[in-house]
């Protein structure tokens, strides 16, 4: 029996690897060859076994963390063993062992051993890591539309996984890329704005990278709600009698303002009035006027109301004659000194 265990030993001494260790790393979906090449394997067997580890706190001991390794038989003797249908042995020339593992998925990743039966056993460990694109994943509802009223504070938040771990970076679709200002450092999953304006860009873009290809990106449109902002091309109009006037009141807003004119505290009837959407947050309205006697001339109020507030502005129509320059000047020379009363009484 001792001669029987001094041979069996000696044999065993003459079987080895090519290697001990080896790192592989694969993108998911691909093919893995993982190699096993025995020099003089004889009469010994050749087994495949995958170590799974879970993933444990850092209070555990090595013996802790042993006891719970989860060893699973591939194969053992050619034969495969594993009820995964995408491992398989190929053994392109005489000494190898190679584990072929198709369509790799994250599940594969982790350590693999390739082992011999001798006494005592040698052992070649494969450590495989699967690249996987990144994914971006919500752990709270954060839907991709937003509508905030200009003011308010806002949260983007943008989370990803994959391996290797991804990179947040978050971009301004669409717009001139000196409000790059108004990005977060780079890798910030959270993008807080704590008070937005209505010029804040109406899409901005959350992409997840970490190098394996394709990259991970989600779109947020952002409306930003604010009350009508009313822009008048003139606020003076003069005009001869007889004759058509057409006069024009821009109003900025979202949502869309409803515009209506009134003269004399009475709504103008719409059959004059021509209200047209020029963009997404602009309303033009027209107020075409006959011109038939006096009571055509005076004020005209243009009024902008949407569900966030009301703006008025007035358009002043006079007669073209001297009368009407000397009212003008009257008017400018009112309005200048308005002006002057406001800015004495912002520094007293």
């Amino acid at each position: 029996m001792l001669l029987l265990y001094i041979l069996v030993h000696l044999a065993g001494s003459l079987v080895a690897f090519d290697t001990t260790t080896e790192y592989y790393t694969v993108p998911v979906s691909g093919k893995c060859v993982l190699t096993c090449y025995v020099a003089e394997v004889r009469s010994f067997k050749v087994l495949w076994q995958k170590i799974d580890r879970p993933i444990v706190g850092g209070n555990q001991t090595n013996v802790q963390q042993q006891q719970q390794e989860q060893l699973t038989l591939i194969a053992f003797d050619g034969i495969v063993y594993s009820n995964k249908d995408h491992y398989r042995l190929e053994s392109d020339y005489v000494g190898s062992y190679n584990l072929i593992i198709d369509r790799v998925n994250e599940d594969d990743q982790g350590e693999y051993q390739c082992q011999i039966n001798t006494e005592p056993r040698k052992t070649k460990r494969i450590f495989l890591t699967v690249q996987v694109p990144p994914r971006i994943v919500d752990f709270r509802p954060n839907p991709p539309l937003h509508s905030i009223r200009a003011g308010s504070s806002l949260t983007l938040s943008c989370r990803a996984e994959g391996t290797p771990t991804p990179e947040i970076r978050w971009r301004i679709r669409d717009v001139d890329i000196h409000q790059g200002d108004l990005l977060p450092p780079d890798n910030s999953n959270i993008w807080f704005i704590p008070s937005i304006s209505n010029t804040f860009p109406r899409t901005v873009e959350c992409i997840a990278d970490n190098g394996v290809l394709p990259a991970s990106n989600r779109i947020f449109t952002i409306n930003v709600e604010y009350p009508p902002v009313i822009i008048l091309n003139n606020d003076l109009i003069q005009t001869e009698q007889y004759q058509n006037v057409t006069i024009e009141c821009h109003a900025l807003s979202r949502p869309f303002a409803r515009i209506i004119w009134e003269k004399n505290g009475k709504i103008i009837e719409k059959n004059k009035i021509s209200n047209t959407r020029v963009n997404q947050t602009m309303t033009t309205s027209r107020l075409t006027i006959q011109m038939n006697n006096n009571d055509d001339l005076g004020q005209y109020h243009c009024i902008a109301e949407n569900i966030h507030g009301r703006m008025e502005s007035i358009v002043h129509v006079l007669q073209e004659s001297m009368q009407g320059i000397k009212n003008e000047k009257n008017y400018r020379h009112s309005k200048h000194n308005l002006s002057r009363i406001s800015t004495n009484r912002l520094f007293t």
